[in-house]
C-alpha cells in the first residue's frame, strides 16, 4: 500500500445466501445442488480475478477479497459453505440468535455437522433474534442482504410460506437493488440445471439475465464493484494522485476570519495537520471492535479526504476573496491617476499587474480544479465518516450501494464517483463478528450519540455562530463604506454653496473617495453574496436542531432494527445537508468579478 497517496480501495466481494432447507431438498437434489453451487462460486472467483486484472487502476494490487455470508441453516446455506470455502472465500456464519439459542434447530447429525461448519467459520455473528418470534429469520435474511453484493438463492420459484423464508429474502434484496443469482431446482426432477440473473423488479415481474458464461459473470461484478463513466474514472485517477502537501500557502481566508473576530488565526496558518495526525485523533470505541487491517482503509480513507477537502476548500475561498480584492484594488489605483497624475504611467503598469494577477488566481484556481475538488472531496469525506457505525449494527446496508444516482421517476440523472468510492471501502471493511445482544444494541447507540451525533450537532451550532457573525460583520464593512460614501457625498453638496473654492481644489480626491469606495464595498458585498454566509448559517442551524433530536430518540433505543433505521436517519441528516450545501455550490466556480 503507497502510504503517500490517497488508498485505493481493495476489490471486494461479499455474497450472500438463501434457500431451502434441508428437508425441503429431499435426498437427490443436494449432490446436485452442490456440483451447481461449485460452478458459481468458482466463476464468481475467475470472474473477480478478471476484473481485477481489467481495473487495476482502480482497485489495490492485493488480490481480491471473497467472503460468503451464511446462516449455515441446513440444506442450502450449508452446500453454500462448502463450495464457497472450496474456492478461497472467507467464511462468515451470521446467525439469527447467540449460539447456544440456535443449537436448538438442530437434531443429531446435524448438530454434528453445524458445529463443524461454526467451527470453520472465520467469523461469527449472532444477532438478539427472539425465538419465540419468527421475525428473527426475517431479521438474519435482512441481514445477509445489507452486507451482500450479490445473493445466491436455491430456491424452487414458487411464493414463499411466510416472512423468512426464501421467497421473501429473494425480494427483499430485489426491493434493496441486490441481484440475485438463482439456481432453480426442480424437485420432482431433482434437477438444478437452471442458473439465471435477477437484477432487478419483483417475483411477479423480474428482469432475468444469462448467467452461462464465465463473460457473463465478469460482466455483472463489473456492473456491482466498478465505476461506469469515464469522467468518473478521471476524477478516482485525481484522487489517487493527490499528495500530502501540507503547506498552504493561501491564506487570505483564515486572516480574513481573523481580522474580523471570527475565528483566531492559526500559529502556523500555511500548515496542516498531517493525514498521519488526523487518523490518531479517531478515538471510536467501536473501531476497537474491528482489526486494524479491516477498519485501516475506512479511517486512510476518511482522514485523506478530509486533509484534501481543508485544503482546497482554503484555496478556493482564498481564491474567491483575492479575486474580489484584487478588483476593488484595479479600481482604487486607477482613481489614484487623478491624484498622482506625474506617476499615471506607473500606476497603469501597477494596474495592468493587479489585473493580470487576477486573471492568474482565477486561471490557476480553474486549472487546478479547486472548487470540484473541495466540493468532491468533502462530500466523499463525509459520506465515509458513518460508516464504522453502519457497519458494526450489522443489518443495514451502506448510504450507497452503486455510483449511480437515481433522478426522478427512479430514472438514472447520472454518477457520481464519491458514491462508488463509499461503496468500495464499506466492501472492503470485514463486517462485526461477536454477540449483538440488546445490551451491545445500547452501547453502540450510546457511542454514536457521543462520538458522531453529538460533536457533529455542536459542530454545526458553532458554525451557524460564527457564519452568522461573519455574514454581519461583513454586512457592517460594506454599510459602513456606503456610508461614508453618501456622507462625502452630502458634505460635497454643502461645500459647494459654503466654500466652493475649497470643493473645486478637493474634486479629485472627492472622486476618489466616491468612486472607490463603492468598488471596495461591492467587493466586500461580492465576499458576502458569494459565501452565502447567512445561507450556511440557517442550514447547519437546522442540522444541529435534526441531529439534536436524533440523538435524544438515539437515547432511548434498545432494538437492533430501530438502531439500524435510526443510524440511517443520522447518516442521511448529515449528507441532506451536505447535498443542499454541495449544490448551491456547485454552480459558484471561482471567476473574475464583472
Amino acid at each position: 500500500m503507497d502510504n503517500n497517496h490517497p488508498p485505493r480501495p481493495r476489490l471486494a466481494l461479499n455474497v450472500g445466501i438463501t434457500g431451502h432447507r434441508a428437508k425441503a431438498l429431499g435426498d437427490g437434489l443436494p449432490g446436485v445442488v452442490r456440483d451447481r453451487l461449485d460452478q458459481i462460486f468458482a466463476n464468481l472467483k475467475q470472474a473477480s480475478a478478471e476484473l481485477h486484472r481489467r481495473e487495476q487502476g482502480i482497485f489495490d494490487e492485493v488480490e481480491p477479497a471473497l467472503r460468503l455470508h451464511t446462516p449455515l441453516a441446513t440444506g442450502s446455506d450449508q452446500l453454500a459453505a462448502q463450495s464457497a470455502r472450496a474456492n478461497g472465500f472467507h467464511l462468515r456464519a451470521l446467525l439469527p440468535f447467540k449460539v447456544s439459542d440456535y443449537l436448538k434447530d438442530f437434531r443429531g447429525e446435524e448438530l454434528e455437522e453445524f458445529n463443524e461448519y461454526l467451527a470453520d467459520a472465520d467469523n461469527v455473528m449472532c444477532l438478539p433474534g427472539d425465538r419465540t418470534a419468527h421475525d428473527a429469520y426475517v431479521l438474519v435474511g435482512k441481514a445477509v442482504i445489507a452486507v451482500s453484493d450479490v445473493i445466491v438463492a436455491i430456491w424452487d420459484g414458487e411464493p414463499g410460506n411466510g416472512p423468512g423464508g426464501t421467497a421473501h429474502v429473494v425480494e427483499l434484496a430485489l426491493r434493496e437493488g441486490v441481484p440475485v443469482i438463482h439456481l432453480h431446482i426442480d424437485r420432482v426432477k431433482e434437477d438444478a440445471s437452471k442458473i439465471r440473473l435477477i437484477s432487478g423488479g419483483d417475483l411477479e415481474e423480474p428482469e432475468v439475465g444469462p448467467l452461462n458464461e464465465l463473460e457473463h459473470y465478469t460482466q455483472l461484478l463489473s456492473n456491482i464493484l466498478a465505476p461506469h463513466e469515464k469522467v468518473e474514472r478521471a476524477h478516482i485517477h485525481d484522487y489517487y494522485a493527490e499528495v500530502e502537501n501540507r503547506i498552504n500557502l493561501r491564506i487570505e481566508y483564515p486572516v480574513m476570519l481573523a481580522l474580523l473576530r471570527i475565528k483566531a488565526l492559526p500559529r502556523r496558518p500555511w500548515l496542516q495537520d498531517s493525514v498521519k495526525a488526523d487518523t490518531e485523533l479517531e478515538q471510536s470505541v467501536v473501531r476497537k471492535q474491528f482489526p486494524p487491517t479491516l477498519r485501516m482503509p475506512l479511517e486512510r480513507g476518511y482522514s485523506w479526504a478530509n486533509f484534501l477537502a481543508i485544503r482546497y476548500a482554503q484555496r478556493f475561498r482564498s481564491g474567491h476573496i483575492t479575486n474580489y480584492a484584487l478588483s476593488a484594488l484595479a479600481v482604487l489605483i486607477a482613481l489614484m491617476g487623478l491624484l498622482t497624475p506625474s506617476i499615471k504611467l506607473y500606476l497603469v503598469m501597477l494596474e495592468l499587474l493587479v489585473i493580470g494577477m487576477l486573471f492568474y488566481n482565477t486561471t490557476a484556481g480553474n486549472k487546478g480544479e479547486w472548487h470540484r475538488r473541495w466540493l468532491q472531496y468533502r462530500h466523499l469525506a463525509e459520506s465515509l465518516r458513518p460508516l464504522i457505525y453502519l457497519k458494526r449494527v450489522g443489518i443495514t446496508g451502506p448510504p450507497f450501494r452503486s455510483d449511480y444516482i437515481a433522478g426522478a421517476h427512479r430514472k438514472e440523472a447520472g454518477t457520481d464517483w464519491t458514491r462508488w468510492y463509499t461503496a468500495a471501502i464499506w466492501r472492503e471493511m470485514a463486517s462485526p463478528g461477536g454477540e449483538m445482544s440488546q445490551k451491545e444494541v445500547k452501547a453502540l447507540a450510546n457511542a454514536v450519540i457521543e462520538e458522531q451525533v453529538i460533536p457533529q450537532a455542536q459542530y454545526h451550532e458553532k458554525n451557524a455562530e460564527r457564519m452568522h457573525e461573519l455574514d454581519h460583520r461583513l454586512h457592517e464593512i460594506g454599510n459602513f463604506l456606503m456610508g461614508f460614501v453618501i456622507a462625502t457625498c452630502v458634505l460635497f453638496i454643502v461645500g459647494y454653496f459654503v466654500a466652493p473654492d475649497m470643493v473645486k481644489k478637493m474634486t479629485n480626491l472627492l472622486i476618489v473617495l466616491t468612486a472607490g469606495l463603492p468598488a471596495a464595498g461591492a467587493a466586500v458585498f461580492g465576499i458576502r453574496g458569494h459565501g452565502e454566509h447567512l445561507l450556511q448559517a440557517n442550514r447547519s442551524a437546522e442540522s444541529a436542531a435534526a441531529l439534536r433530536q436524533n440523538a435524544r430518540r438515539l437515547a432511548e433505543i434498545e432494538d437492533i432494527e430501530e438502531l439500524a433505521a435510526e443510524l440511517q436517519a443520522t447518516s442521511y441528516i448529515m449528507l441532506a445537508d451536505l447535498n443542499e450545501w454541495t449544490t448551491t455550490y456547485s454552480e459558484r466556480s471561482l471567476e473574475v468579478p464583472a
